[in-house]
């Protein structure tokens, strides 16, 4: 048979003796065996891919559908074809699917002759970071479009190594965004000698409205000076270095350093963690004990019996080390009261402070929502005489 280099044949629409053609390819019997009937056995295609590669994994191209129990730790295309050849499946094979082997082992040989090769690819020399921005990826989320990432990465790859970004990723009839998605990484794989990748995923407070007066906030200073008459000296002293920002800050004097790192510290690292590391944790002298009672004993050796204890980042540089929102003390002012209601006497409650988030319409600004509730007390309500 003359193996023609014209791919075209291979999409001829002809019907002949040698198989059978569609739009998409040709199908041509190979074997004098009779085709089997039995399935593989098949497993959810995450669960196979995550047994495939020994180890949890981020995310991957499909969370739908199944793939065949894995037979062996071997190569895709070497698998399928045992188990073809073994069990008589028919066997499919795409443009996309043979040239990602081939380049995979182009890139194998360009990783193993980088130096020798660079002249071909880059101008520069060691490696160049580059690096693809995005906020919006949560960690562990499903929802991240990594696909979205091979790709920046490849484009900004083209602009240094010109059309052999071309010679390497995928173009066929038959490349879809997963295909297109899986050459690029192979593009990534191959120039991994010459550049350095990384993503970047920042948070961040995009503007802080602070409402009242300048004598708004210096009243409050002032006022937090009293409390270390009540023996809290140990929180206010970390306290007046925070309300000295507010007051500069209503007076026009803004320090965006400081106030960029009210929630999470930003420091070279970024934020991109899931624990709370800002200055808004002083403002919470005590924290519940049952999250941090481990970091109780770094600090006093040993676990307080008290459902509270002292908040130990007032004085410390220490971050806490689990994901620390549930460590504040979420509970509102509440005040018991009985109502005698028509001879009956109930429990109840005073409740106020913050007790939600609202939104504003327009700006989207979000605010701590400050309120008040009257509610029965905890336990049953009881009438009695």
């Amino acid at each position: 048979m003359e193996y023609r280099s014209d791919l075209s044949s291979m999409y001829n629409l002809a019907t002949n003796s040698e198989g059978t053609s569609t739009a998409i390819g040709r199908t041509f019997a190979v074997s004098k065996v009779s085709p089997t009937t039995t399935p593989l056995p098949e497993i959810p295609y995450y669960e196979a891919v995550a047994e495939f590669l020994g180890r949890p994994i981020e995310a991957c191209s499909r969370y739908r559908g199944q793939l065949v129990e894995s037979v062996d730790s071997f190569h895709p295309l070497i698998s399928a074809l045992h188990a073809a050849f073994a069990f008589h499946h028919p066997i499919c094979l795409s443009p996309d699917i043979i040239w990602l082997t081939l380049t995979q082992g182009l890139a194998q040989h360009i990783n193993m002759n980088a130096e020798e090769l660079r002249h071909h690819f880059v101008q520069h020399s060691g490696k160049l970071k580059i690096k693809v921005g995005r906020d919006d990826f949560v960690k562990g989320s499903a929802d991240n479009p990594w696909a979205e990432v091979f790709g920046e990465f490849s484009e900004q790859i083209h602009q240094h190594i010109g059309k052999a970004h071309e010679l390497i990723v995928a173009n066929f009839s038959t490349t879809g965004p997963i295909e297109r998605a899986a050459s690029e990484v192979v593009l990534l794989d191959a120039m991994q000698s010459y550049f350095q990748y990384e993503v970047v995923s920042l948070c961040g407070i995009p503007t802080i409205k602070l409402e009242g007066t300048v004598e708004d906030w210096r009243s409050i200073a002032q006022r937090v000076e009293e409390f270390a008459r009540f023996g809290l000296e140990w929180w206010v002293e970390p306290l007046r270095p925070i309300l000295k920002e507010f007051v500069a800050a209503a007076e026009g004097s803004v320090n965006t350093e400081f106030w960029d790192s009210i929630y999470k510290y930003q420091g070279p690292e970024g934020s991109g963690s899931p624990y709370i590391t800002g200055w808004v944790a002083k403002l919470f002298p005590y924290i519940l004990n049952n999250q941090t009672s481990k970091w109780e004993r770094m600090f006093e050796g040993k676990t307080p019996e008290l459902p509270y204890l002292r908040n130990p980042w007032l004085n410390s540089e220490l971050s806490p080390a689990i994901e620390a929102r549930g460590a504040f003390p979420n509970l509102p002012s509440k005040a018991p009261f009985n109502w005698n209601y028509l001879g009956n006497v109930y429990e109840m409650e005073f409740v106020a402070g913050l007790i939600g988030v609202s939104q504003e319409p327009e700006s989207l600004c979000l605010r701590p929502e400050i309120g008040w509730v009257v509610m029965e007390a905890d336990r049953e309500a009881f009438p009695t005489k």
